[in-house]
């Protein structure tokens, strides 16, 4: 047995209805996207999620945040989102943070097979009890080879991240967490990543779909790429899938160019301005942080401008 779409999540996703006037010939109308962001638990002022509102003018739709299997379940922190006025997602990650993809005792065979069926459970529950709308974003980036729940990482195959997904949904749906909506989310398809299709749950048991992808610049084996080259290939994979479902970026962020805050900005209203052609594409979540690179929205004055004048405009 599954879950059934999340209905008040598919509302908000699916009949937004701010279409702008059409399009010229040639052209593809464009559409209402929403927004995200995801805050990091670091202190940092521009981690704040007031701050974030005051520094780009709107009020995000989505916060993100991430968590380990083993970890407590969040609850005053999702309060805290849902009091704001956002939607909580969070990524659910099978595994030890900070001990490398070499972890074996978190193959998906293992989540398949029940293994970690406690801590499963426990989330499915206290979310359930929780009650209000809540996205989960499981085992996410699965087609890359840099977590543990990776494909061909640990002995997974395509097969073994099926059937962990819907192990986990069986869960939930025992629990009754009918308020919580599954979003399966590969990583933007580049050279070497697996193909998308061969670890699709099924439009069953998947409520959104999703991508992730960067533009990491220049330099140390990346080139600058613009958002039509990081997601086009993704987004037609994702529409060829079963099921019509919504789809979300999940996470996404530019590094700053060699014309420093100028490059970054232009990206920005790119992101928008092709999102917001993408049939389907219903929302798009920033990684607020300054991690490999500095990700930030505000990581110059003029992305931060640039972000809310594309909030703005939408």
């Amino acid at each position: 047995m599954t879950l059934p779409v999340t209905v008040s999540v598919l509302a908000v996703l699916t009949g937004c209805g701010h279409d702008t006037s059409p399009a010229v010939a040639g052209e593809r109308a464009s559409h209402w996207i929403d927004w995200g962001v995801f805050l990091p638990d670091d202190g940092a002022p521009s981690s704040n999620l007031w701050t974030v509102r005051e520094m780009t003018g709107s009020q995000p739709r989505y916060v993100m945040r991430f968590a380990a299997l083993d970890d407590r379940t969040p609850i005053p922190e999702l309060n805290v989102i849902a009091s704001s006025g956002a939607q909580p997602i969070i990524t659910l990650e099978p595994w030890q943070p900070g001990a490398g993809v070499d972890q074996p005792e978190y193959a998906l065979s293992h989540i398949a097979s029940g293994d970690f069926d406690t801590q499963i459970d426990t989330w499915a529950h206290n979310l359930a009890e929780w009650g209000q709308p809540v996205v989960l974003r499981f085992a996410h980036e699965m087609n890359s080879d840099h977590y543990p729940w990776s494909v061909g990482v640990n002995g997974n195959s395509a097969e073994d991240y099926r059937a962990a997904w819907a192990h986990v949904r069986e869960r939930f749906s025992r629990a009754r967490a009918g308020n919580v909506s599954f979003m399966w989310c590969p990583d933007a398809p580049g050279e070497g990543s697996n193909d998308l299709a061969s670890t699709y749950p099924g439009a069953e048991s998947v409520d959104l779909l999703c991508l992730d992808g960067y533009n990491w610049g220049d330099g140390s084996g990346h080139t600058w790429r613009n958002p039509e080259q990081i997601f086009t290939d993704g987004l037609n994979q994702l529409r060829a899938l079963e099921g019509n479902r919504p789809i979300v970026i999940a996470e996404t962020a530019s590094v700053e160019g060699p014309q420093s805050g100028t490059d970054k900005a232009a990206w920005i209203n790119k992101l928008f301005e092709f999102l917001s052609r993408e049939d389907r594409v219903a929302a798009v979540v920033w990684f607020q942080m300054d991690k490999e690179r500095d990700w930030r929205l505000n990581s110059s004055g003029q992305s931060q401008q640039a972000f809310k004048r594309a909030l703005a405009d939408r």
